[in-house]
């Protein structure tokens, strides 16, 4: 098992082992050339990204990179893109020249923003292929009643839901139709009965070349078992359990979809940009040999995310590129929906990925672009879900803004928890000792209320996955290349009464 997290400073876990430092924008006195104040961000300290491009200009970049840190009294190291083996040996993703600089050291006063400084004074300001390391974190939960982060105990009153039964594979059902496949990037599935049965509904074994899809060091505590990193007598942290939840939200929304696992992040919610983009591009690599028809692998449907940052510089969001966006819009081109949460700080600014969402009005007849030309019709749709509360208003918590595209309900949700779970925390016994309060930490009867945008994303992504499975069961076989996984997709998309009505120039 992997060392304990410092408590000392705030870390972020690396898929390489050990933990990186992590440091916060402060907008009081970081300051970029040719720019004004900055927003709260958080960022890797000793480490950069820089983008790829020509090869030349590459080169250079890279040079001028170097230069700058051995000028302040740094050196730093290089390593490309760990990219997954493409299959039968073609470059399936295309050349990725992308970098990451890490810095051999940091000092108080200049670390990974203080590079970027010295390379855009140096570069007249022209850093658009050098970027921080964002920390992306698991959107902000809460509880209610102005309690955050809170996960309640509950009683589900009804039967599991009704899933047909598998037929020859867990991708299929009895009479031979494709589940719909929904990954979700998050903290894994943990078990309960609804998952663990008789049927297949979560697909566990599912590797890449041998090892998960996600990046998160699989020696690390798990967050969907042991639900704490600090041993038995602790509580849990605060992402444990999001996995499980957001599983529970799909399997309720459509019982048949099949549900893919894929750990990005532990029980804290974070990881850095650099590792999210790196497990977006297995999955890619994943999807892609499983429409190739390679033994192992099989195609991927809809993709949930229930994360985000924000950027350090506001005027940047409507054209900020990054290796984190690059890798979504691949995965886009590919035939894959891609359902992204808002984020819960009750803000109009744009946490990514949500954010890179196009511009929309959403009316009471569906989704109107603000630009009929940014809906390309050679992707699906990047769509973003605000938070409502059970009588429709929209939640407090939510950010909203004109790149998101639905709201769904999110707030005092009933969803699935690890039946593994029992916290330190333990209910008050009455004085006549007949009595208990509830154990505020005791999952074991298996599922529990929260709320957040991170459970109106599944909610979403379930109506996708059924209509999905609806037009395979009227006898549509799913596509067998990207562009015609992009039409499905899109046809699923304007089967949902409120997204989009249409999509341009695209035969649904």
């Amino acid at each position: 098992m992997s060392e304990p997290m410092p408590e000392s400073e705030l870390r972020v876990r690396d898929h390489a082992g050990g933990w990186r430092p992590v440091r916060e924008v402060d907008p009081a006195s970081d300051r970029l050339p040719g720019r004004g104040q900055v927003a709260p961000t958080r960022y890797v300290r000793d480490r950069v990204i820089v983008r790829g491009g020509a090869a030349e200009e590459h080169r250079a970049l890279m040079d001028l990179v170097t230069q700058r840190a051995r000028e302040n009294g740094v050196t730093v190291t290089t390593g490309e893109f760990d990219q997954a083996p493409s299959r039968d040996g073609a470059d399936v993703l295309g050349a990725r020249p992308d970098v990451e600089v890490r810095l051999d050291e940091v000092r108080d006063d200049w670390d990974a923003l203080g590079l970027i400084a010295a390379v855009a004074e140096a570069a007249g300001d022209d850093r658009v292929r050098v970027s921080l390391d964002h920390v992306v974190t698991g959107h902000r939960n809460h509880g209610g009643f102005g309690d955050p982060d809170k996960r309640f105990p509950a009683t589900f009153p009804g039967a599991a839901p009704v899933r047909a039964a598998d037929g020859s594979t867990p991708l299929l059902t009895w009479d031979g139709i494709d589940r719909p496949v929904v990954a979700v990037l998050d903290t894994g599935i943990g078990q309960h009965p609804w998952f663990d049965g008789s049927g297949s509904v979560v697909l566990r074994d599912a590797a890449l070349d041998g090892q998960p899809i996600g990046t998160y060091p699989e020696d690390d505590v798990d967050a969907e078992r042991e639900g704490r990193r600090d041993g038995q007598a602790s509580h849990l942290d605060p992402f444990a359990g999001h996995g499980t939840f957001i599983a529970g939200v799909i399997h309720q929304t459509c019982p048949d979809a099949a549900l893919l696992p894929v750990r990005v992040y532990g029980g804290d919610g974070t990881a850095s940009e650099w590792d999210f983009a790196r497990t977006v591009e297995r999955l890619l690599e994943f999807h892609l040999r499983g429409l190739a028809g390679v033994p192992g692998y099989f195609p991927v449907d809809v993709v949930v995310i229930a994360s985000g940052y924000y950027l350090e510089h506001p005027e940047d969001d409507d054209d900020y590129e990054g290796i984190y966006r690059g890798r979504l819009r691949d995965l886009r081109r590919a035939g894959v929906l891609v359902v992204v949460s808002a984020g819960n700080d009750g803000s109009a600014r744009r946490a990514f990925p949500a954010g890179w969402a196009p511009s929309v009005r959403r009316t009471r007849d569906g989704v109107v672009p603000g630009d009929v030309q940014d809906i390309c019709p050679d992707y699906t749709p990047l769509l973003g879900v605000a938070a409502a509360n059970p009588d429709g208003t929209l939640a407090d918590f939510s950010n909203d803004g004109p790149w998101i595209a639905a709201v769904r309900p999110g707030v005092n949700v009933l969803s699935t928890m690890p039946t593994t779970f029992d916290g330190a925390e333990e209910g008050v016994r009455s004085a006549d000792g007949l009595r208990y309060t509830v154990d505020p930490d005791d999952f074991t009867h298996g599922f529990g209320t929260w709320s957040g945008t991170s459970f109106s994303a599944p909610r979403l992504a379930g109506e996708l996955a059924t209509e999905i499975l609806a037009r395979r069961s009227a006898g549509h076989a799913p596509a067998a290349d990207a562009p015609g996984r992009v039409t499905d997709a899109w046809h699923a998309v304007t089967q949902v009464g409120d997204l989009y009505a249409e999509a341009p120039g695209v035969p649904v």
